[in-house]
């Protein structure tokens, strides 16, 4: 590799400062390993060609023995910085069983760019084009990486792209002046941060929850919805006597009314556009729907009827509106306050259209955010159900047959994948979480109050709710998984936590101070303290099951072996030696060893004793991880043994027989942990462009998430006790450990 390249490269919002070694998106430094950013600097110096695997570990690991795991690695690292993934790549395309080739347009600045065999060179800028070329994608598991699935794709034509105009270079050439002195600064900043002092710990804790108060208020706040920027909360409250609309913003500030009458005004509801929000009001003597700008100007009645009419939902194109009424019920002067059907109108109330109609309880209807559904609550099961139907009213279908419980107040999440709704649970409304369609059904706020009438955030991360928690309603948002505890704030990754065996302390691994290296945490989150302090790279910590050791993996000059140390970080001993990848250390209860290694020229799964002696090959299966039954009598594992696509999770009995698959997943399943109970195995799964955790009974049922964040949440540790399950996230920007309370 060129170590002398001075070059800027630019592609899709990242720069590359080959000279300054730094790589930008949007002027926000990226983190890459050493070894990471050359591997980006190699493919984008041969952009559109491709780089063949030993080129990449004669280059790279110059003078260094590494296997082919080690550039996985780094493919991996730079696709989850980029933003990529290997199904429909953006940046980095995988040539089976060769190699690699970047794709994406590139723009390189004018020096020496001659002598580097680039195409298109101008005088002041270098466009390297994409071409016509066809991905091919194989259907054997490849040593190097494990594809999250595995689709066919035709040919893709790219149009050649036009070099700049030659009026715009002065502006570029300014440009670039400008880019080098941020660049300069950032890199003065990174060197800086990465060789300051070491950070004293932290002497209490750091625990931070994602549970938040939006209002405070001795009256009544209720109804919160998101408006669809995700920059605007709309609610109802009585703080200025009777129920009027108002709107703040996401953090509870600038709050502001936007009705303002001696009646009450209710359920706002923004339009699909964000311009308008639909509400109830009974100014007229009875209740009707109302609509008005998202400013409070030109409020209008949308329904005129003797009627009780409530509207709760705009279609997803704002044209129609659907709303529950009893206007045809009973006599026209005695409305049976119970026996609602819904409707649907046009959005300036003309065209009223019944699509329900039963004797019994049939309201709240909510638009799908893609148009094929509307969710409703009914009664006509002898009990409050959140059904389901086509937008004709046709194909209706019950959601929550399975429970004796009252549901009502459902809500889609933004994707129209998930539905949140309420459910009385031991006399308090409580909120839950489900697939569409019903399945996947997670409680995710505590018995402690009543929490009710959810609303999605945008990104489909947290859920704006009102309870009284606090004595009387207030609005609160909290992450979608329920009450999460952030326990490390750094700006560092933190990668990999695992549980003592007394539940009191967490181990991880955080480059924090430079390199990844193991650190030793209270399980609030209080007093970290870093261990190991190698010019290695350590990671993957485990807890010897009496808590006075740690074993983990230790990566130098591109080649992992197992370690082994006291809890305190003294005593380091290697346990695995030699040219073969050695990585993914597990103690089991009964004080063996289980690791990952290549040593016998293919992945296979070793045990060893805690000395390092008797190792043994379990099984020799394309695996990636594996971990420990609490009993030691069965291992989990994620691979593929059979024709199917992605990854998925199989279990064998700890002398490596009776081999078998848990169950077929949707998408490819990493880093399986056994719960504490050995009944069940939690595990990430790529749902791309995020990947969340989810949890599955041996017998392959009770299939559920647990996590729902909207980046990556990975790794799941349970506490011994089973009741709390930690994980890494780069939910809020960098990766940080989490814990979630299960019960």
């Amino acid at each position: 590799m060129n170590q002398q390249d001075k070059h800027l490269y630019e592609f899709e919002g990242f720069v590359l400062d080959a000279g300054n070694r730094i790589l930008l998106k949007d002027g926000v430094n990226v983190r890459l390993t050493p070894k990471a950013f050359e591997t980006l600097l190699l493919l984008v110096q041969n952009s559109v060609q491709v780089i063949e695997k030993e080129q990449f570990l004669k280059e790279v690991w110059r003078g260094s023995f590494v296997e082919e795991g080690s550039l996985a690695q780094n493919i991996h690292e730079l696709r989850k910085a980029l933003g990529d993934n290997s199904s429909e790549p953006r940046y980095i395309e995988t040539i089976p069983k060769r190699g690699y080739r970047f794709v994406a347009q590139v723009r390189v600045s004018a020096a020496k760019s001659e002598q580097m065999g680039l195409i298109g060179t101008t005088d002041e800028t270098t466009v390297i084009e994409k071409h016509t070329f066809a991905r091919v994608i194989s259907h054997e598991l490849e040593d190097e990486e494990l594809p999250s699935e595995v689709v066919p794709a035709p040919s893709i034509d790219v149009e050649k792209l036009a070099l700049p105009a030659v009026s715009r270079q002065l502006k570029l050439n300014r440009l670039l002046a400008a880019l080098v002195v941020i660049l300069l600064l950032a890199g003065a900043f990174v060197f800086f941060y990465l060789n300051r002092a070491p950070a004293a710990p932290a002497p209490s804790s750091r625990g931070k929850s994602t549970l938040v108060r939006l209002t405070n208020n001795k009256t009544i706040d209720v109804g919160p919805v998101w408006s669809p920027d995700g920059k605007k909360i709309a609610f109802s409250s009585n703080r200025d006597g009777k129920n009027e609309i108002y709107v703040m913003d996401v953090d509870g500030s600038n709050v502001r009314r936007l009705t303002d009458n001696l009646s009450d005004d209710v359920g706002p509801r923004w339009s699909p556009d964000g311009r308008k929000i639909l509400f109830d009001s009974d100014r007229d003597g009875n209740r009707e729907a109302y609509v008005m700008d998202a400013d409070g100007s030109n409020q209008t009645r949308l329904t005129n009827h003797n009627a009780f009419d409530s509207a709760t939902s705009w279609s997803p194109d704002g044209s129609k509106i659907a709303f529950a009424s009893n206007r045809d019920k009973n006599n026209p002067n005695n409305f049976d306050l119970y026996n609602f059907d819904i409707y649907i109108m046009n959005a300036d109330g003309s065209g009223v259209k019944r699509i329900v109609d039963d004797p019994e309880y049939d309201a709240e209807p909510v638009w799908s955010p893609d148009g094929r559904k509307i969710l409703f609550v009914t009664g006509r099961s002898g009990n409050f159900d959140v059904y389901e139907m086509n937008p004709d009213g046709t194909g209706q279908r019950n959601l929550t047959a399975d429970n004796d419980k009252a549901d009502g107040a459902p809500a889609w999440s933004l994707d129209s994948r998930s539905i949140a709704f309420d459910r009385k649970f031991e006399a308090k409304d409580q909120i839950y979480v489900m697939d569409a369609g019903g399945k996947n059904l997670k409680r995710v706020t505590d018995k402690s109050a009543n929490y009710s009438h959810a609303s999605w955030s945008p990104d489909g991360s947290k859920l704006l709710f009102q309870t009284d928690r606090d004595g009387n309603m207030e609005i609160y948002v909290m992450s979608v998984d329920g009450e999460l505890f952030q326990l490390t704030d750094d700006r560092a990754d933190d990668l990999s936590p695992a549980w003592s065996p007394d539940g009191s302390k967490i181990a991880f691994s955080s480059n924090r101070d430079g390199k990844q290296h193991i650190y030793v945490m209270n399980a609030d989150g209080s007093s970290p303290v870093e261990i190991t302090h190698s010019h290695a790279e350590d990671t993957e910590p485990t807890w010897s099951p009496d808590g006075k050791r740690i074993a983990f993996t230790r990566s130098k000059d591109g080649n992992n072996e197992i370690y082994l140390m006291n809890a305190d970080g003294s005593g380091q001993t290697a346990l695995t030696s030699g040219p073969a990848v050695n990585s993914s250390p597990k103690w089991s209860s009964d004080g063996r060893i289980l690791f990952i290694s290549r040593r016998e020229g293919r992945r296979g799964i070793y045990v060893m004793g805690d000395d390092g002696t008797n190792v043994t090959m379990l099984a020799q299966v394309r695996v990636s991880q594996a971990d420990w039954s609490p009993d030691a009598k069965k291992i989990a594992f994620n691979g593929i043994l059979e024709e199917i696509e992605g990854l998925t999770i199989y279990v064998m009995d700890s002398d490596g027989r009776n081999l078998r698959m848990i169950a077929r997943l949707p998408n490819s399943a990493f880093v399986p942990c056994w719960s504490s109970d050995g009944a069940s195995i939690a595990f990430d799964m790529e749902m791309l462009p995020k990947s969340n955790i989810f949890q599955v009974d041996l017998d392959g049922g009770n299939f559920r998430r647990l996590t729902a964040g909207p980046k990556h949440d990975e790794r799941p540790a349970f506490s011994p006790d089973g009741s709390k399950l930690a994980f890494q996230s780069n939910r809020d920007g960098n990766y940080e450990i989490y814990v979630m309370n299960l019960r």
